[in-house]
């Protein structure tokens, strides 16, 4: 690329994009800015430093943005006057430092060059009202497009969950129903078997206290070491947990019998281990299934416990169980339903819970309480849902702007800023409601007030 000459003002005064601008103005720039010659190749790539802003006097261009290593075209022009390269260089410090798309010269071309400086300066002094009207546009796009990339998102999320759940729901029903046929065939493969012992009531409770169990353990250990049975250190546990002792082993018999048993019994609790985890995987499917529905329903009457116990449910664990070291304790009073969208609520309280965990995992010990509250307006206009945390509370700083945009306390990639935007959105313009935060440490409750009747919320 070669710089030619000047730009004469009687051609700058033909390009579109300076029609209206003084002699003086024209001058200007004529001084400032240089014709280059580009030779077919690269103009620039997204992502150097933005140093010129560029408007094409003859030639053809081809702008392009890079999407997982490959650049796309997304424009061929030859239309003479189209701009290219730093054009946001008018938001000043606020301006990318990079170009945001790349220039490819497909043909020779000319083009009138600029310094970006010189034209962010001139474009804030001579148009201010629209370098403002500009600036607002830009950010109330970006925030746009946020908002819609997560929304798509998130129902690309619900397709692939609903997707995911239907497929792995009938090898885990299937899976229940072989493990039920094991515990029916072992039952009756005992009774075939001649000389198969018969379970003996147990003499004791099985001992909680970690020390009685293991005294209990030993003594069995003993009586199964003078039998020979093999593997004692394996099946003395099981044993136990079965509330069996020493009295039982020893009318049982001999060891055969006795080691026949103890591994009928260590069967037996692998089948109801294995029972309870697939019962626990198809809850998980359930809830995974009714969640990725939600978004697809319109406005309706809900119960907002329902909602609340789905996104507990996803978030890894039922009310009263542990969430990774935090623990879920939920208190639900009798409440009526309210009108709203099922999907959108469902994020609301999603957003509020996975915060709320985040703030226990950043506490003392990583690890604490979240209650979830559903109570009834004393009024008796609306229903009132608070997810109260006893993690450090949110920063004083932060507490009057939790609800803008872009604000987080988390670490850098590890959160938007928008869930709680999101979340007032949906409350407060979606639903007319309230939200509402109290923080202090040991002590955040968020605080959600949903109209009974809408039309008076």
């Amino acid at each position: 690329m070669s710089t030619a000459a000047k730009l004469p003002v009687e051609e700058l005064r033909t390009l579109f994009l300076f029609e209206g601008l003084s002699e003086e103005q024209l001058h200007l720039l004529s001084t400032a800015g240089d014709v280059v010659e580009a030779a077919p190749g690269w103009l620039y790539r997204e992502g150097e430093e933005a140093t010129c802003f560029y408007v094409l006097l003859s030639g053809t261009l081809a702008l392009s943005h890079r999407s997982g290593g490959d650049d796309l075209e997304i424009s061929r022009t030859r239309q003479r006057g189209v701009y290219c390269g730093a054009w946001e260089a008018y938001l000043g410090d606020a301006a990318p430092e990079g170009y945001s798309s790349s220039a490819r010269v497909l043909e020779p071309a000319r083009l009138f060059a600029l310094p970006a400086a010189e034209f962010g300066r001139v474009v804030r002094e001579w148009f201010p009202m629209a370098v403002h009207l500009l600036e607002g546009l830009r950010v109330g796009l970006a925030e746009a497009q946020e908002l819609t990339a997560a929304r798509e998102r998130l129902l690309a999320l619900g397709s692939l969950t609903a997707g995911l759940t239907h497929e792995l729901g009938n090898p885990a029903a299937a899976l229940a129903r072989t493990l039920e046929q094991l515990q029916g065939g072992l039952a009756a493969l005992d009774r075939a078997v001649p000389g198969a012992p018969a379970l003996p009531a147990p003499r004791a409770a099985t001992p909680l206290d970690p020390l009685r169990r293991a005294e209990a353990e030993d003594v069995l250990l003993d009586v199964l070491d003078e039998l020979g049975v093999d593997d004692a250190d394996d099946l003395a546990p099981v044993l136990v947990e079965h509330g069996v002792g020493a009295g039982d082993l020893t009318a049982l018999g001999d060891r055969a019998t006795v080691e026949r048993y103890a591994r009928s019994l260590a069967v037996r609790s692998l089948l109801a281990e294995a029972s309870a985890a697939s019962a626990r995987i198809s809850d998980l499917l359930a809830s995974a299934g009714r969640y990725a529905q939600l978004d697809r329903t319109d406005n309706r009457w809900v119960d907002v416990r329902e909602l609340l116990d789905a996104a507990i449910a996803m978030l890894g664990a039922g009310a009263g169980r542990a969430v990774g070291r935090a623990r879920v304790v939920t208190d639900y009073a009798e409440v009526p339903q309210v009108l709203g969208h099922a999907g959108e609520l469902t994020q609301v309280w999603t957003n509020l819970l996975d915060n709320a965990l985040d703030a226990v995992a950043g506490g003392p010990g990583g690890a604490g309480t979240v209650t979830v509250r559903v109570r009834d307006d004393p009024d008796g206009a609306g229903v009132v849902v608070e997810v109260a945390d006893d993690g450090p509370g949110v920063p004083a700083d932060v507490l009057p702007r939790v609800f803008e945009p872009f604000v987080t306390t988390k670490d850098v990639g590890e959160g938007t800023g928008l869930g709680l935007d999101i979340a007032w959105r949906v409350v407060v313009h979606r639903h007319h409601g309230r939200l509402g935060v109290t923080s202090g440490p040991g002590d955040t409750v968020f605080r959600v007030w949903l109209p009974t009747n809408p039309q008076e919320g």
